[in-house]
């Protein structure tokens, strides 16, 4: 029976929607029209079809816009509304905010905080609305079976034939070019307007007049991008996209969308496109690198500890990687590759107040692991080592499968027949498998169909059933998870595989097509996005009684005590070197919206531990369940963000994170009790599975959304200015890859000196801008040669040393690099005006060993009957001590001491020691309820596992 909404084109004989049959008729000149790309720049981008058609970078059609025009106006970006079919604020929603405004002193991964646990009650039923909404928003003509998906009229995929990609080996680049890509990449990197971009570019070429440059002006932008395309050739095709972003058509699809959306302008043009930029080819530019190569060889070909005895350091010592290894990634070699990689799906609005909201789709290696350069342990979280492939409409009001078409032809291709690749030391023949697709709470609901975590089955990793609440907030019910004393039933593979609608699974989702997919594991379980912006947040409320309602959190405390929390953090500002944290200190009780994910992390492995802890104890008692409930939850997280997770802190995590979930169930309110606060309970399942949660967070993911907030800048039409950001950050990666040097060795100060190791007994050892002096110039300063003494007499087990005399030379460093950890003296102190010099140390006792803290004083080198140490005068800190709590047992919490305002105390010693002792970098934090009180924090810091050395017995 013919469709009574379509009209046949009587010049062409294509059917029509009734919506456009008049303007087809207008531009039809009687010939079927193929859709073909318009490339942006047709001297450097080849045509759609000629490339392939599985290909696609989302992007709406701007056909005579310049490729820098108006992409440089400066904006302030921030947060705005979220898009339709999200989960807008609702208690236990997934959402993110970008409401970070002000500077901060250090650099971190994450760009905006994650509110899924906020309250926001005019929403609650929102996880019922959202199924709705998007069965709503595919017409009726395809619930009553009369619009067919126009991918599925597209022929048979045929995975078992490899893609052939080629490419060319790199050829060096004389001065000028090598220049003028440097400053590219810079520019972009930078974010510089064009204008300034240009301004800059004059001002240098007046001053190149020396023959280094050949006498040869740098490349306008421009033609620095154009040739950049020319050497990096990223197949970018772009899609026609419904208008209202229902769905994603095939490359020469002329179909109407069901929604009866006019579809092209009068011209016969599509009205909006989008672009891919495909995996594979940026993969294989990858792969023509040897050194990639090598390491993603030396990972795939690790042998595996025997089972007890592992330590878990990233997702390829899970047992999910190491089952999938026998069937996936065997008999590898330098010319036969099987890569694992990840996908991250995840949200972020470029401006603030607007509707534009944008997805992004990103790709990351995750076969490559280790390599020896200082600073980079895991290469694949550097920028360069990212793979962007699509910015997708965030508002699409089909099926997210509908964008995602593309990517995942290419995956059934590249895990099938995979692909070879030509290039310098091929051919290579490379197949690629998905080992994990995640993100934060909405993007993995979407991927997963699930009914979203407001639903009644709201656990999309068990079947935990959920309870209906009033919310703190009072204004409606919400869907909250107190569950039981055990865990529920795990959900099945078969549930995802298939379907679940009963247990909130909506239908089938097309990952479980894949050879790779393990599960509810499959959609990983991120960190920053359920520890940082949803747990401590509402932790945080829990502790000011930031609700609407009265609730009972167990551990409220009152206006004073929680303004004296952030001005203690404030006071502290100075003895707290920021460059040792990944986030920032800030004064929570003023500016915890300005917080990032990364900012409440830090502030729940800090803070809480002791300020918080302090305040708690005053009100409530160093016995009461709430502080042992809730040291265990730090202990709990912070034992599951480290890189290395052994068998002890397993259980450890599982007994912790179990006694909070007790606390919560048996004496808080339930309606406090949201999704976040569940998932805690599944760490250490996917610990086990998929190793340590840093392996696979989206930290390095909100790095790179924060490069795209930062450059889209297009208002009205912000697709096409994100389709030229991407394409210019793959650009400025692939050159920096090839071109630029990764040997950090080259950033560090020229004036080095490597101590000796021949025995490798330690790490390796670096002193910076050394020199050589002598003992007897530091003795009237620190009696330099009577703690020299001592330490040389205390490596035999004679008195040799008391009976000779000491070389008086030795070898002053300003600095010393130890591993990754820059460390400074006072001898030689910093710019910075904070106290950077504070170290932790695990130095030898009469009794073993313990940690110390101490201030550095000189780094120096020393030789003793032919041995040269590596050496450090600093004073150890004295009478040190640690919080303690329980009621059954006595538990050690953190170390604090007594400092006069000077940071001295008479208990203070000089020792010298040697600088292998050293562990991290320290600081001092301000007690917000004992005067002179100071606690000694640390990166990784965690509570009751902390052996305190006596400094009587060094």
């Amino acid at each position: 029976m013919p469709n009574p909404k379509l009209i046949t084109c009587m010049a062409c004989g294509v059917d029509q929607l009734k919506t456009r049959y008049n303007a087809h008729v207008a531009a039809c000149d009687g010939k079927v029209h193929e859709y073909m790309t318009t490339n942006v720049d047709p001297e450097v981008l080849p045509d759609a079809l000629d490339i392939d058609p599985i290909v696609m970078n989302m992007v709406e059609r701007t056909d005579d816009q310049d490729m820098y025009d108006d992409d440089m106006i400066e904006y302030d970006f921030g947060d705005s509304p979220p898009a339709v079919g999200q989960q807008l604020n609702a208690d236990n929603c997934g959402m993110d905010d970008d409401d970070m405004t002000d500077d901060d002193d250090f650099a971190t991964d994450d760009n905006y905080s994650d509110h899924s646990d906020n309250e926001d009650d005019d929403d609650q039923g929102n996880g019922l609305r959202q199924e709705a909404i998007a069965i709503e928003a595919m017409g009726n003509d395809e619930e009553g079976g009369l619009y067919v998906d126009p991918w599925d009229k597209e022929p048979p995929l045929r995975s078992d034939v490899p893609f052939e990609e080629t490419v060319q080996g790199s050829s060096p680049l004389d001065k000028h070019h090598q220049k003028s890509f440097e400053l590219y990449s810079w520019i972009q990197e930078h974010n510089v307007s064009r204008d300034a971009y240009t301004s800059l570019l004059s001002m240098l070429n007046g001053w190149i007049v020396d023959d280094s440059f050949d006498r040869k002006p740098l490349f306008s932008p421009a033609k620095s991008e154009a040739r950049l395309e020319k050497m990096f050739d990223l197949q970018e095709t772009e899609y026609r996209i419904c208008p209202d972003h229902c769905r994603l058509f095939p490359p020469t699809s002329m179909e109407d969308c069901s929604c009866g959306k006019e579809q092209f302008r009068s011209d016969g043009k599509p009205i909006a496109s989008m672009s891919y930029f495909p995996m594979r080819r940026q993969l294989s530019y990858m792969i023509a690198d040897k050194d990639i190569r090598t390491s993603i060889l030396d990972t795939v070909t690790l042998q595996s500890l025997e089972p007890g005895e592992e330590v878990l350091t990233d997702i390829t010592d899970g047992t999910v990687y190491r089952t999938l290894k026998a069937h996936l990634f065997q008999n590898q070699s330098e010319t036969n590759l099987s890569l694992a990689v990840s996908l991250f799906v995840d949200g972020f609005t470029p401006f603030k107040g607007s509707g534009n909201s944008r997805m992004t789709i990103k790709l990351y290696i995750k076969s490559i692991s280790y390599l020896s350069n200082l600073y980079i342990p895991l290469i694949r979280y550097k920028t360069k080592h990212m793979m962007q492939v699509a910015i997708i409409p965030a508002d699409h009001t089909g099926d997210i499968y509908s964008f995602l078409t593309p990517l995942l032809r290419e995956l059934f291709v590249l895990e099938d027949a995979g692909m070879n690749v030509y290039c310098e030391g091929g051919p290579i023949h490379v197949k690629v498998h998905l080992l994990l697709a995640s993100g934060d709470l909405i993007g993995c609901q979407e991927i997963a169909h699930h009914t979203g975590n407001n639903s009644e089955y709201g656990c999309r990793q068990c079947r935990i059933k959920t309870t209906s609440e009033i919310s703190p907030a009072g204004k409606g019910p919400g869907r909250y998870y107190p569950g039981t004393i055990a865990m529920s039933e795990p959900r099945t593979d078969d549930e995802f595989v298939r379907g679940m609608p009963d247990f909130g699974i909506k239908k089938a989702t097309k990952f479980g097509q894949l050879k790779s997919f393990h599960g509810y594991s499959f959609f990983g379980l991120d960190e920053m996005h359920c520890i940082g912006a949803n747990v401590t947040r509402k932790l945080w409320d829990m502790i000011t009684g930031n609700f609407a309602t009265d609730v009972n959190s167990t551990i409220k405390l009152h206006n004073r005590p929680c303004s004296n929390i952030g001005r203690a953090i404030v006071d502290s500002g100075s003895t707290i070197p920021s460059r040792i944290f990944e986030g920032a200190f800030r004064d929570v009780s003023k500016k915890a919206g300005l917080m990032r994910s990364v900012d409440w992390i830090m502030f729940l492995q800090i803070i809480v531990p002791t300020l918080v802890f302090e305040q708690l104890v005053e009100e409530y008692g160093r016995d009461s369940d709430q502080v042992q409930a809730l040291m265990s939850l730090v202990i709990g997280c912070t034992l599951s963000l480290q890189w290395e997770i052994d068998r002890e802190d397993h259980s450890n995590i599982k007994k912790h994170l179990h006694a909070w979930h007790l606390h919560m169930k048996n004496h808080m309110d339930h309606n406090l009790y949201t999704v976040n606060f569940h998932l805690l309970r599944h760490f250490p399942d996917i610990i086990e599975k998929l190793g340590p949660l840093r392996g696979y967070s989206t930290r390095s993911a909100e790095r790179a959304i924060g490069f795209f907030k930062r450059h889209i800048k297009l208002r009205v039409r912000p697709g096409a200015n994100a389709a030229k950001i991407i394409k210019r950050q793959l650009l400025m990666r692939n050159f920096e890859r090839v071109y630029k040097s990764d040997d950090p060795l080259e950033e560090l100060p020229s004036n080095q000196y490597i101590v000796p190791d021949e025995d490798e007994e330690y790490e390796e050892i670096i002193l910076w801008n050394h020199h050589v002096a002598s003992v007897t110039d530091y003795n009237a300063k620190y009696n330099l040669i009577e703690y020299l003494t001592n330490y040389w007499h205390y490596q035999f087990r004679d008195d040799r040393v008391l009976h000779s005399v000491l070389d008086n030379n030795i070898r002053i460093g300003k600095q010393l690099l130890k591993g990754d950890i820059i460390f400074r003296c006072q001898e030689y102190p910093s710019t910075a005006k904070k106290l950077d010099t504070l170290v932790k140390l695990i130095m030898p006792t009469t009794s073993g060993s313990g940690m110390f803290f101490g201030d550095l004083l000189l780094f120096f080198t020393h030789t003793y009957e032919g041995i040269e140490h590596p050496l450090c005068l600093l004073k150890v800190y004295g009478n040190i001590r640690m919080t303690e709590y329980g009621a059954r047992r006595t538990k050690k919490g953190v170390p604090f001491g007594f400092r006069t305002s000077s940071n001295t105390s008479t208990s203070d010693k000089l020792y010298v020691t040697h600088a292998n002792n050293l562990k991290t970098n320290a600081g001092l934090l301000k007690s917000s309820l004992h005067d002179g009180r100071y606690y000694l924090v640390f990166p990784e810091m965690i509570p009751d596992d902390i052996q305190l050395g006596d400094i009587n017995n060094i």
